[in-house]
């Protein structure tokens, strides 16, 4: 069996048939989260930043492609400079990160 080629640098995304069959996928690394979303003809991705679900956040990004292969590819392209973005935001301080709590 041929390995399949790994689209994102960063985030195992199912391929573009999960998506055509109706199915939503959501993501996150730290506090960077992301949603794609099919409807009837198009995908949606959605970013934000935080601990909270996306329907209680502001989104920072939001991209719509087709939903085709090339669509998929594309957003997916699009959620990895969204991550460079976070993780530079990140160094900086503009966001938070996770806060992380060693036992006594």
């Amino acid at each position: 069996m041929a390995d399949k080629k790994k689209i994102s640098l960063y985030f195992d995304i199912p391929e573009i048939s999960m998506f055509t069959e109706g199915n939503t996928f959501t993501g996150s690394e730290n506090t960077f989260n992301f949603r794609i979303k099919p409807s009837d003809e198009k995908l949606t991705a959605s970013v934000w930043y935080g601990l909270k679900c996306a329907d209680l956040s502001e989104m920072c990004a939001e991209y719509e492609d087709e939903k085709t292969a090339e669509g998929h590819e594309a957003l997916i392209h699009k959620i990895d400079e969204e991550y460079d973005k976070y993780l530079k935001k990140l160094e900086s301080g503009e966001v938070e990160g996770r806060k992380t709590y060693l036992p006594h």
